[in-house]
């Protein structure tokens, strides 16, 4: 008997689970022995979920006007929620660092499913769809620390922080619009506010900045802090499912390979149709979606992943690259 990956999902969130939570790997991360733990509810390890910083190597190059990407691996998706991605120009940061959101992911972060993703033994070989963002125009060039916070959907209250070296690259900038980009979202932290963020919600940030993808569903109660400044936010990612604006809208409408240069293969390759195959060759990573559902090609042979999210159509699921690993791919078949 075959259940889809959708089934799958949803019957894990009921899977004790054995290691928890998500791990970055990117170039210059700051690690700890456990590098899946959410922070201290207290903040004894804010930032960064780390009593000590210590990384590998010093972090990527980032241009201002040009793409960034974090890289997380895990199973433990906790229903997706809401995430940041902001900058300091501290390095290493401490506990009064200045944390300016570059992009806000309201909903569906870092992947759109029911509860976990099945258990394949070590998470840490789970890779997940990277989010993507651009680097603000005018930052100053300098050392700094990218972090992704993160107030997961479903399972405990908590706050999730991971953070990796960067430096700033180019030339000119000013301080003044790092200063007039909004402050990071703080929640769920007993020593440092009284904000909250319920369970069961994408939580709307209360100034998510100009970058912005999906609309969340809910809001946070209590004190959440200084919100910086507020542009007006726009959808930035081209597949972004709660995209509602038209495509010309968009300040960089000509620098989609920014946004998503996860993408391997153009779209044309891959038509709709009435259903996807489940049966026949292919080649791995091959994509077919129609008929609300959509089947991924995986050691030769088509899996079908079920349908797809609400709101999504099948241009989102196309562009994306979207890999499992071989442990994951094999409980679909039970």
């Amino acid at each position: 008997m075959k259940f889809s990956f959708a089934t799958i999902a949803a019957a894990a969130a009921f899977f004790p689970l054995i290691e928890a939570h998500l791990y970055m790997d990117m170039p210059g991360t700051y690690k700890n022995g456990d590098p899946m733990p959410p922070l201290d509810p207290n903040g004894a390890d804010f930032p960064c979920s780390v009593p000590s910083f210590t990384a590998d190597g010093d972090g990527p190059t980032l241009t201002p006007g040009q793409g960034g990407q974090i890289r997380l691996f895990g199973t433990a998706v906790h229903s997706g929620g809401s995430c940041q991605i902001s900058i300091t120009y501290d390095q290493p940061p401490n506990r009064n660092s200045v944390w300016k959101v570059m992009k806000s992911f309201q909903g569906g972060c870092p992947i759109d499913v029911n509860g976990n993703l099945p258990d394949i033994g070590d998470p840490t070989k789970n890779p997940l769809p990277a989010l993507q963002y651009t680097v603000p125009q005018g930052l100053p060039s300098g050392k700094g620390t990218v972090a992704w916070t993160w107030f997961n959907k479903s399972g405990n209250r908590e706050m999730y922080m991971r953070c990796h070296k960067a430096t700033i690259g180019g030339s000119g900038g000013s301080k003044a619009t790092f200063n007039s980009l909004p402050d990071m979202f703080i929640a769920n932290i007993n020593g440092l506010n009284t904000c909250r963020v319920a369970e069961g919600i994408n939580v709307r940030f209360p100034n998510p900045g100009s970058q912005v993808q999906g609309q969340g569903d809910g809001d946070p109660t209590g004190n959440c802090g200084s919100s910086g400044s507020n542009p007006p936010p726009q959808e930035d990612t081209p597949d972004a499912p709660e995209d509602d604006a038209p495509e010309e809208d968009a300040p960089e409408e000509d620098a989609p390979e920014q946004d998503a240069p996860e993408d391997d293969a153009p779209e044309e390759d891959y038509p709709e149709q009435d259903a996807p195959p489940t049966k026949g060759p292919c080649e791995d990573g091959q994509k077919q979606c129609g008929g609300g559902t959509w089947s991924l090609c995986f050691a030769g042979e088509w899996a079908f992943m079920g349908n797809i999210a609400p709101g999504t159509d099948c241009s989102a699921i196309l562009k994306r690259s979207i890999r499992f690993s071989a442990a994951h791919m094999s409980r679909r078949a039970l």
